[in-house]
């Protein structure tokens, strides 16, 4: 799966370094955050952020990013507000990761909706629609959606706009079905958050005076993986 990776034009990498918070220590990332002397403010008004994700029948997307594959793709839908209905403006993106690196190349979709009328066919005619290569299309069409989920999103940036948080809770986790989708098998992990420091690769020289102020433990942390671990598809 990881060989769509070179057929992808990739312009800019950024590191993306994240943390599970449990929730009893939400107040503790508040109280840092505010004194961090990088003087991080918000960025943007917080948003509803949902995805369906897409793997191969042998989930090879899933096992590259378990066994921790250095050159890996994960593919997704990305849409924001509500989680189900008609969605005017989805994005399909390529989340491309190069060891400790990661970047996305995105391609516009055509409205959609999340319903019981949700299907693997009504997602390919979608992407026989898009102006890419055949080798990327046919990699499309050969995956199938595993799940979906969405998570409110708070958005930051430092003082001199070289690095971005994210703040994500109010996880959901949703199994999806290739043509029966009813959308009942859902988890919401009440206590998880999942905080991100994000910046650009030559960014790099300060980039652990940000981290080290906040006690908390880098991780591996993929939504993808968890849903997928917690759903047992």
């Amino acid at each position: 799966m990881h060989n769509i990776v070179d057929l992808l034009s990739i312009n800019t990498f950024r590191y993306e370094k994240k943390y599970v918070i449990l929730s009893a220590n939400e107040n503790k990332f508040i109280f840092h955050l505010n004194r961090h002397p990088f003087l991080f403010e918000r960025a943007y008004d917080d948003r509803y952020v949902n995805n369906i994700y897409f793997d191969s029948p042998s989930m090879s997307s899933y096992w590259d990013n378990v066994s921790g594959l250095s050159k890996r793709v994960k593919v997704r839908i990305r849409w924001y507000g509500d989680l189900y209905g008609h969605i005017q403006s989805p994005i399909l993106e390529f989340k491309i990761r190069n060891n400790t690196l990661g970047s996305k190349v995105s391609f516009k979709l055509s409205e959609m909706f999340i319903d019981s009328e949700l299907t693997i066919d009504s997602i390919h005619k979608q992407f026989n629609q898009l102006d890419v290569s055949s080798p990327i299309k046919e990699f499309l069409f050969s995956l199938r959606m595993t799940l979906m989920n969405g998570y409110s999103r708070k958005y930051y940036v430092s003082k001199d706009q070289k690095y971005r948080l994210t703040y994500d809770s109010d996880l959901q986790f949703i199994s999806v079905d290739n043509y029966n989708n009813s959308f009942k098998h859902i988890i919401k992990p009440s206590n998880r958050r999942v905080l991100e420091i994000k910046y650009d690769e030559h960014m790099d020289d300060h980039a652990s005076q940000i981290s080290n102020y906040f006690p908390f433990r880098m991780t591996k942390s993929s939504k993808y993986v968890f849903g997928v671990d917690k759903l047992k598809l």
